[in-house]
């Protein structure tokens, strides 16, 4: 993927993209962590962070589809920059409409989708990780963690 191998045709200083353990530590990439790091309890509330947005996505994804059709299976062939664009545009355009219709007022049923997992890192990208990428990671989750503790996702509540 090119935003992966390329970042810094995407990225400015200060900017990630954060990604599930498949993929590997980067100046651009904070993954979750891989056990045994995982099984720290900092580490694992981090982890629980990740997930609870990737869900939140997952959700939202699953409502655009639910309420476009056409983006359930999009049949545009991609050959070139121009193919991309138009999907994009289409995407979003259904995005907005989205937007449009929920403030007024109009509502529609939020239904489960399953879990996609992350598609598998290039067997090119193999990257180690260095003490900053570490210590960026390690800030980012320290912001995480406050800001879920402050607002009473954490700690992680278990099921009885």
């Amino acid at each position: 993927m090119k935003l992966y191998k390329s970042p810094e045709d995407y990225f400015v200083q200060g900017e990630y993209m954060l990604a599930d353990s498949a993929y590997a530590l980067s100046g651009h990439c904070i993954p979750a962590y891989k056990a045994p790091a995982a099984n720290a309890r900092d580490n694992a509330e981090f982890n629980y962070c990740l997930v609870k947005s990737r869900v939140r996505v997952e959700h939202c994804i699953g409502i655009l589809k639910s309420r476009w059709a056409s983006l359930r299976e999009m049949r545009q062939q991609i050959h070139n920059a121009r193919d991309m664009q138009l999907l994009v545009r289409w995407i979003v355009a259904c995005c907005v409409l989205h937007n449009m219709l929920a403030q007024l007022g109009d509502a529609w049923s939020v239904h489960e989708y399953p879990y996609v997992g992350p598609p598998d890192p290039p067997a090119d990208v193999v990257l180690a990780a260095t003490n900053q990428q570490r210590t960026s990671r390690e800030h980012i989750k320290t912001i995480t963690l406050r800001r879920n503790y402050a607002t009473g996702v954490l700690p992680i509540k278990q099921a009885l």
